[in-house]
């Protein structure tokens, strides 16, 4: 029997009592993707070949924060100009200007912002991109996984539970998804998102539908 252990990956401490107790953990593990990949099925029209940008960054929202919970900030000494890891002196020492380099401050930045950094300040905008294109890579790794898993499923033929929808309950699972759409993109700003008109003009596709 093996003895037990314990291992740390990504800043996580796993405990595993023994070989039979991996297997169990494993399986949790396994069992818990394939029921998240049949919520999946239900819940995002088209998936896993489709998926709308509202969708994928809902899902990416959750990856970030999955990711931030196990990936710490990183604080930096500004010593001379240039960017080096903390000591416990620099953080002692008040007079010494440090940044904490994590998810949200690296995505706390517009795109534009993140640019300038390359001219102006290159050291601090290749600590920035680290952190950028690792999230970018961690967040669609776990996307392949969900669409795998999704995948699997298809094709055992195991989607039993997905419902056939009528076609008015098509429709209106479709306007409840762009009615969400349009929240968020007047939210941020796009000239062409009016949640108030598209009510007007979702009620009156109902009134001309249900009209005998």
């Amino acid at each position: 029997m093996a003895k037990s252990a314990t291992t740390t990956l990504s800043g996580e401490t796993l405990t595993f009592s023994s070989i039979a107790d991996l297997g169990y953990k494993q399986a949790q593990t396994s069992d818990s993707l394939t029921s998240q990949a049949q919520y999946a099925l239900d819940n995002i029209a088209g998936f896993p070949e489709d998926i709308s940008d509202e969708a994928k960054s809902e899902l990416y929202s959750g990856y970030k924060k999955r990711w931030n919970e196990t990936h710490p900030a990183v604080q930096y000494a500004v010593i001379n100009g240039h960017y080096v890891k903390a000591t416990p002196e620099h953080v002692a020492n008040k007079s010494v200007e440090k940044i904490d380099v994590g998810l949200d401050f690296a995505f706390s930045l517009t795109s534009q912002e993140f640019g300038k950094l390359k001219n102006t300040e290159p050291e601090k905008h290749a600590l920035i991109a680290k952190v950028r294109d690792t999230v970018q890579v961690y967040c669609s790794n776990r996307l392949g996984d969900l669409k795998r898993a999704a995948k699997k499923i298809l094709g055992a033929g195991q989607s039993h539970t997905r419902t056939t929808l009528d076609f008015v309950q098509s429709v209106t699972k479709v306007f409840d998804a762009l009615e969400k759409s349009v929240k968020v993109k007047q939210g941020k700003g796009d000239s062409t998102a009016n949640n108030v008109q598209f009510r007007m003009a979702k009620d009156a596709f109902w009134t001309a539908y249900n009209k005998k």
